[in-house]
């Protein structure tokens, strides 16, 4: 059951935490009170924080996790435009990497960081699963391969692509997970229309965010379309039963620094 907290001392009655509720559910102060949810619509609180963000005087605090709550200014995380492009732009797919692991402590602080993604209803549908050990990255790959072998000589769309894939593999060389250490997945419960789209914002996520902490990343698609279609793969990973995982990541220390940032085709904008 949410409610709000209010210090009286600095509450100006604005009102704006009433306007801002995605719920509708916060009543508009009075003459003699303060802003508040009735009881009655408590339970549809779905504790977005909207209310608590936007309130100017800092007087108001979500009773949900209150001892989390970080009051921060826009200046405080607002970032320089070009400063900003320049990291995104740098971002790059890294698939050499060290041989050195990352410290749990660290990888958790990406995902805390991952946490905060965009979600409907902010229902915060989004699990982790963290392959920590590199043998079992290196295993996870070796299955991939399996699955790769299954579909030659196929009408499946990869069937001529994936020999040069499998003689790489054969040959000592790993083209599906590019020996990185770890490698991450995020699942969601199974939706109705199959839509893990969730997952994938939750990812992207923590695809921006990890150069920011020295770490290197790299979308694993060939891992993503094994699962889906590989049992051996499916039972090996242990995906809880009713969830379902987005692609997955691999990530760890690149082998090299960035120092230029490569050129694209330019951008296509339909204005209407």
């Amino acid at each position: 059951m949410s409610q709000i907290i209010i210090d009286q001392k600095t509450c100006t009655k604005c009102n704006t935490c009433a306007t801002v509720c995605v719920m509708g559910i916060i009543d508009k102060t009075t003459d003699s009170g303060y802003p508040t949810i009735p009881e009655e619509k408590s339970d549809y609180c779905i504790k977005c924080g909207h209310c608590e963000s936007f309130c100017a005087q800092k007087a108001l605090t979500l009773d949900f996790l209150p001892e989390e709550k970080i009051n921060a200014t826009f200046s405080d995380s607002m970032i320089e435009p070009q400063n900003l492009a320049f990291y995104i732009k740098g971002r790059r797919s890294v698939r050499h990497y060290s041989s050195k692991t990352i410290d749990k402590e660290l990888i958790a602080k990406v995902i805390d960081v991952a946490r905060y993604a965009a979600s409907g209803g902010n229902g915060q549908p989004v699990k982790w699963m963290v392959i920590h050990e590199p043998a079992e990255v290196k295993l996870v790959a070796g299955l991939t391969i399996d699955w790769m072998r299954t579909i030659q000589n196929t009408t499946h769309p990869l069937a001529d692509y994936v020999p040069g894939i499998i003689a790489t593999w054969d040959s000592g060389l790993d083209l599906i997970c590019h020996n990185a250490p770890h490698l991450l997945f995020a699942h969601v419960p199974v939706d109705p229309i199959d839509d893990p789209t969730e997952a994938i914002i939750a990812l992207t996520h923590f695809d921006i965010a990890a150069p920011a902490f020295g770490i290197g990343t790299c979308w694993a698609g060939f891992v993503k379309m094994a699962l889906d279609n590989y049992k051996p793969l499916k039972d090996r990973l242990l995906i809880p039963e009713g969830r379902k995982a987005a692609c997955p990541m691999l990530f760890g220390y690149s082998s090299y620094k960035i120092t230029s940032i490569p050129r694209r085709n330019p951008v296509d904008i339909t204005w209407r």
